[in-house]
Protein backbone atom coordinates (compact mmCIF):
# COMPACT_ATOMS: atom_id res chain seq x y z
CA UNK A 1 0.00 0.00 0.00
CA UNK A 2 2.72 2.49 1.13
CA UNK A 3 4.72 1.53 -2.58
CA UNK A 4 1.41 1.91 -3.95
CA UNK A 5 1.06 6.04 -2.57
CA UNK A 6 4.54 6.46 -3.44
CA UNK A 7 4.46 5.84 -6.83
CA UNK A 8 0.87 7.66 -7.62
CA UNK A 9 3.35 10.19 -6.18
CA UNK A 10 5.90 10.36 -8.02
CA UNK A 11 3.62 9.73 -11.22
CA UNK A 12 1.70 13.14 -10.35
CA UNK A 13 4.45 15.04 -9.32
CA UNK A 14 6.32 13.84 -12.70
CA UNK A 15 2.87 15.07 -14.47
CA UNK A 16 3.06 18.26 -12.76
CA UNK A 17 6.54 18.78 -14.32
CA UNK A 18 5.84 17.91 -17.65
CA UNK A 19 2.81 20.27 -18.27
CA UNK A 20 5.01 23.23 -16.76
CA UNK A 21 7.32 22.33 -19.04
CA UNK A 22 5.44 22.30 -21.97
CA UNK A 23 6.38 24.46 -25.01
CA UNK A 24 3.98 26.90 -25.96
CA UNK A 25 5.31 27.85 -29.06
CA UNK A 26 4.26 26.31 -32.01
CA UNK A 27 6.82 25.28 -34.66
CA UNK A 28 9.62 26.31 -32.57
CA UNK A 29 12.60 24.34 -34.33
CA UNK A 30 11.14 25.89 -37.94
CA UNK A 31 10.70 22.67 -39.42
CA UNK A 32 7.37 23.35 -40.64
CA UNK A 33 7.40 25.57 -43.81
CA UNK A 34 8.27 26.46 -47.14
CA UNK A 35 10.29 23.59 -48.97
CA UNK A 36 12.92 25.92 -50.12
CA UNK A 37 15.28 28.36 -49.04
CA UNK A 38 13.70 32.08 -49.37
CA UNK A 39 13.08 35.53 -48.14
CA UNK A 40 10.10 36.22 -46.92
CA UNK A 41 8.07 39.27 -44.90
CA UNK A 42 4.86 40.77 -44.89
CA UNK A 43 4.58 41.92 -48.31
CA UNK A 44 7.18 39.64 -50.38
CA UNK A 45 6.48 36.25 -49.92
CA UNK A 46 4.63 36.08 -46.63
CA UNK A 47 3.28 32.44 -46.66
CA UNK A 48 6.92 31.28 -47.62
CA UNK A 49 9.01 31.34 -44.29
CA UNK A 50 8.17 29.25 -40.92
CA UNK A 51 4.65 27.90 -40.61
CA UNK A 52 2.70 29.78 -37.21
CA UNK A 53 5.55 32.82 -37.75
CA UNK A 54 5.13 36.63 -39.29
CA UNK A 55 8.16 38.34 -40.74
CA UNK A 56 6.63 42.39 -39.66
CA UNK A 57 7.18 44.80 -42.19
CA UNK A 58 7.49 45.24 -45.73
CA UNK A 59 10.93 45.87 -45.84
CA UNK A 60 12.43 43.44 -43.46
CA UNK A 61 15.12 41.39 -44.79
CA UNK A 62 14.41 37.48 -43.06
CA UNK A 63 15.57 34.53 -44.49
CA UNK A 64 13.93 30.93 -43.96
CA UNK A 65 17.08 28.48 -44.46
CA UNK A 66 16.51 24.81 -44.97
CA UNK A 67 19.45 22.14 -44.84
CA UNK A 68 18.52 21.00 -48.24
CA UNK A 69 19.89 24.46 -49.67
CA UNK A 70 22.23 24.55 -47.29
CA UNK A 71 23.05 28.14 -46.28
CA UNK A 72 21.38 29.45 -49.49
CA UNK A 73 18.63 31.24 -50.41
CA UNK A 74 17.87 30.06 -53.65
CA UNK A 75 14.55 31.74 -54.81
CA UNK A 76 15.11 35.62 -55.58
CA UNK A 77 14.87 38.17 -52.68
CA UNK A 78 13.45 41.71 -53.01
CA UNK A 79 17.30 42.68 -53.70
CA UNK A 80 18.98 40.46 -55.18
CA UNK A 81 18.00 37.96 -58.43
CA UNK A 82 18.72 34.53 -58.04
CA UNK A 83 20.12 33.92 -54.71
CA UNK A 84 21.93 35.23 -51.74
CA UNK A 85 24.45 33.14 -48.87
CA UNK A 86 25.17 33.28 -45.26
CA UNK A 87 29.21 33.54 -44.53
CA UNK A 88 31.28 30.39 -45.80
CA UNK A 89 32.11 29.88 -42.52
CA UNK A 90 28.61 29.76 -41.37
CA UNK A 91 27.47 26.20 -39.88
CA UNK A 92 23.99 24.77 -39.46
CA UNK A 93 21.94 24.85 -36.51
CA UNK A 94 22.27 23.10 -33.29
CA UNK A 95 19.47 20.26 -34.45
CA UNK A 96 21.20 20.30 -38.08
CA UNK A 97 17.43 21.27 -39.58
CA UNK A 98 15.83 24.62 -40.82
CA UNK A 99 16.59 27.87 -38.95
CA UNK A 100 15.56 31.86 -39.75
CA UNK A 101 18.08 34.25 -40.64
CA UNK A 102 17.24 38.18 -39.66
CA UNK A 103 18.73 41.39 -40.79
CA UNK A 104 20.33 43.64 -38.40
CA UNK A 105 20.47 47.03 -40.68
CA UNK A 106 17.93 49.48 -39.36
CA UNK A 107 16.27 50.12 -42.66
CA UNK A 108 15.98 46.67 -43.69
CA UNK A 109 15.20 44.71 -40.14
CA UNK A 110 11.93 43.90 -38.79
CA UNK A 111 10.32 42.11 -36.03
CA UNK A 112 9.92 37.71 -36.29
CA UNK A 113 6.62 37.34 -34.46
CA UNK A 114 4.19 35.08 -32.76
CA UNK A 115 1.03 35.36 -30.90
CA UNK A 116 1.15 32.73 -27.87
CA UNK A 117 -1.94 31.96 -26.37
CA UNK A 118 -2.73 29.78 -23.33
CA UNK A 119 -0.73 31.89 -20.88
CA UNK A 120 -1.53 32.71 -17.14
CA UNK A 121 -1.92 36.31 -16.37
CA UNK A 122 0.43 37.16 -13.64
CA UNK A 123 2.84 33.87 -14.20
CA UNK A 124 6.59 33.85 -15.03
CA UNK A 125 7.16 32.06 -18.34
CA UNK A 126 10.97 31.38 -19.83
CA UNK A 127 11.58 32.20 -23.30
CA UNK A 128 14.77 29.94 -24.68
CA UNK A 129 16.06 30.26 -28.14
CA UNK A 130 19.42 29.18 -29.90
CA UNK A 131 21.53 32.68 -31.59
CA UNK A 132 24.55 33.61 -33.04
CA UNK A 133 25.93 36.31 -35.73
CA UNK A 134 27.47 35.88 -39.05
CA UNK A 135 27.00 38.40 -42.39
CA UNK A 136 25.81 37.37 -46.54
CA UNK A 137 28.59 36.05 -48.43
CA UNK A 138 29.28 39.01 -50.41
CA UNK A 139 30.07 41.48 -47.71
CA UNK A 140 32.77 42.21 -46.02
CA UNK A 141 34.26 43.84 -42.70
CA UNK A 142 33.55 43.16 -38.95
CA UNK A 143 29.83 43.33 -37.95
CA UNK A 144 28.04 43.97 -34.25
CA UNK A 145 24.74 41.97 -33.62
CA UNK A 146 21.85 41.28 -31.03
CA UNK A 147 18.42 40.59 -30.54
CA UNK A 148 15.90 41.92 -29.00
CA UNK A 149 13.02 40.07 -27.33
CA UNK A 150 9.59 40.76 -27.05
CA UNK A 151 6.96 39.13 -24.85
CA UNK A 152 3.74 41.48 -24.55
CA UNK A 153 4.93 45.10 -23.95
CA UNK A 154 8.51 43.75 -22.07
CA UNK A 155 11.66 43.49 -24.01
CA UNK A 156 15.01 41.94 -23.09
CA UNK A 157 18.16 42.13 -24.95
CA UNK A 158 21.04 39.59 -25.57
CA UNK A 159 24.65 40.57 -25.23
CA UNK A 160 26.06 42.70 -28.32
CA UNK A 161 28.51 40.20 -29.96
CA UNK A 162 31.05 41.58 -32.51
CA UNK A 163 31.64 38.61 -35.62
CA UNK A 164 34.82 39.06 -37.78
CA UNK A 165 34.53 39.69 -41.37
CA UNK A 166 32.92 36.70 -43.12
CA UNK A 167 32.83 35.27 -39.79
CA UNK A 168 30.43 33.15 -37.64
CA UNK A 169 30.33 33.50 -33.73
CA UNK A 170 28.63 30.51 -32.69
CA UNK A 171 25.71 28.96 -31.64
CA UNK A 172 24.68 30.05 -28.30
CA UNK A 173 22.02 29.75 -25.90
CA UNK A 174 19.86 32.41 -24.15
CA UNK A 175 16.90 32.18 -21.79
CA UNK A 176 15.10 34.91 -20.66
CA UNK A 177 12.26 35.19 -17.77
CA UNK A 178 8.98 37.55 -18.65
CA UNK A 179 5.94 37.78 -16.60
CA UNK A 180 2.95 37.41 -18.68
CA UNK A 181 -0.23 40.11 -18.03
CA UNK A 182 -2.62 38.56 -20.25
CA UNK A 183 -3.42 35.23 -21.66
CA UNK A 184 -2.07 36.10 -24.70
CA UNK A 185 1.26 38.02 -25.53
CA UNK A 186 3.10 38.69 -28.94
CA UNK A 187 6.59 36.74 -28.70
CA UNK A 188 8.94 38.76 -30.99
CA UNK A 189 12.68 39.12 -32.29
CA UNK A 190 14.42 41.50 -33.81
CA UNK A 191 17.93 41.99 -35.33
CA UNK A 192 19.81 45.12 -34.23
CA UNK A 193 23.37 45.42 -35.79
CA UNK A 194 26.24 47.54 -36.92
CA UNK A 195 27.34 48.94 -39.22
CA UNK A 196 24.70 50.15 -42.16
CA UNK A 197 25.16 48.41 -45.79
CA UNK A 198 27.31 45.03 -44.65
CA UNK A 199 24.83 43.76 -43.32
CA UNK A 200 24.97 42.14 -39.93
CA UNK A 201 22.93 39.29 -39.85
CA UNK A 202 21.43 37.21 -36.52
CA UNK A 203 20.50 33.73 -37.10
CA UNK A 204 17.95 31.73 -34.38
CA UNK A 205 16.62 28.53 -34.16
CA UNK A 206 14.68 26.32 -30.82
CA UNK A 207 12.38 28.96 -29.86
CA UNK A 208 10.73 27.53 -26.87
CA UNK A 209 7.97 29.29 -23.81
CA UNK A 210 7.54 27.10 -20.94
CA UNK A 211 6.15 28.43 -17.59
CA UNK A 212 8.39 28.41 -14.54
CA UNK A 213 7.60 25.77 -12.16
CA UNK A 214 5.96 27.34 -9.31
CA UNK A 215 7.89 27.02 -5.27
CA UNK A 216 5.17 24.39 -4.31
CA UNK A 217 5.89 22.11 -6.97
CA UNK A 218 9.42 21.81 -6.33
CA UNK A 219 9.12 21.09 -2.48
CA UNK A 220 7.06 18.53 -3.81
CA UNK A 221 9.21 17.01 -6.39
CA UNK A 222 11.60 17.18 -3.82
CA UNK A 223 9.73 15.21 -1.11
CA UNK A 224 8.44 12.84 -4.20
CA UNK A 225 12.19 11.79 -4.86
CA UNK A 226 13.25 11.74 -1.62
CA UNK A 227 10.12 8.77 -1.16
CA UNK A 228 11.21 7.28 -4.01
CA UNK A 229 14.81 6.82 -2.96
CA UNK A 230 14.22 5.73 0.50
CA UNK A 231 11.61 3.02 -0.94
CA UNK A 232 14.41 1.81 -3.34
CA UNK A 233 16.90 1.83 -0.24
CA UNK A 234 14.29 -0.38 2.38
CA UNK A 235 13.75 -2.38 -0.71
CA UNK A 236 17.08 -2.98 -1.02
CA UNK A 237 17.70 -3.86 2.93
CA UNK A 238 15.10 -6.21 2.98
CA UNK A 239 16.21 -8.16 0.16
CA UNK A 240 20.16 -8.03 1.66
CA UNK A 241 17.97 -9.47 5.14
Amino acid sequence: MIRQLILGAAIALAASQAAAATNLVANGDFEVGYTYSTEFNTWFHPDNGPTGWTSQTFYAFNLYLDPATATTVETSTQYIEGGQKLATSFYASPTGGKFVALDGVANNRGPLTQEIDGLTPNKRYVVGFDWGATQLQNRQGQTTEQLIVGFGNATQATPVVTNASQGFTGWQHEAFTFNASGASQLLSFLSLGTPLGLPPMAVLDGVSVTAVPEPAVWGLLVVGFGLVGFAARRRRAIVVA
